[in-house]
């Protein structure tokens, strides 16, 4: 477990130290970010860095092209560490200047989708039904079609392991656990939004591991 902490740790290091600028190319932002995790004590990145912006941002694994960043494009960012052979996963999704009142409204329902997902967390309960709670939330506010993927996935070695936390799961969730919590939305033609946190399983509930600012 403190390998991987450790490894959240380093990712959450570089996610304070990001800064998103118009005129950088979403592969610029891709090789700083390898840079900083290496010089943060990583042995790389846990997998393929994704900064996806504008209408690209619509893709889940929209990874770094040669387009540049713009004012007002809503930025998906999605990396994490390798140590000492533990993983971590986090997204964070910025806007590029002053929010439109559709990005403000999208993001506050994937925030309200993320808490209601990670408060079903805890052991033997199972992954499909803290996929329902997010999805759930997303589906009454109408974007339930634009939530193409599951909730969440178990993170340690691997970067995607069991349990899977998705409509279809069987699993049943258990102490000492990793999982990450990813609801997302969609929209192609204009972008997409995707906050996503690891939480560690316990007996009596949950604890975030996460601590990096949305």
């Amino acid at each position: 477990m403190d390998s991987q902490n450790k490894a959240v740790k380093i990712a959450e290091k570089v996610f304070k130290k990001l800064k998103l600028e118009p005129g950088v190319s979403e592969k610029e932002v891709a090789r700083w970010i390898r840079k900083q995790l290496k010089l943060e004590g990583a042995r790389k990145e846990a997998f393929r860095i994704i900064v996806a912006s504008g209408r690209r941002s619509a893709k889940p694994h929209g990874f770094a092209s040669t387009k540049r960043l713009r004012p007002g494009e809503i930025v998906m960012v999605d990396f994490g560490a390798l140590f000492k052979g533990f993983r971590s996963d986090i997204t964070r999704t910025y806007v590029l200047g002053k929010p439109t009142v559709k990005q403000k409204r999208i993001y506050r329902i994937l925030k309200t989708a993320q808490r209601a997902a990670i408060r079903k967390i805890k052991e033997g309960i199972g992954g499909q039904q803290v996929d329902n709670a997010a999805r759930s939330v997303i589906e009454k506010a109408g974007y339930g079609k634009n939530f193409i993927h599951s909730t969440g996935h178990g993170v340690g070695r691997k970067v995607h392991e069991p349990p899977k936390l998705s409509r279809k799961s069987k699993s049943f969730l258990k102490a000492g656990q990793v999982v990450t919590v990813e609801p997302g939305i969609y929209i192609k033609g204009w972008g997409g939004m995707r906050i996503e946190d690891m939480v560690l399983v316990t007996k009596r509930g949950h604890k975030l591991l996460t601590r990096v600012p949305k």
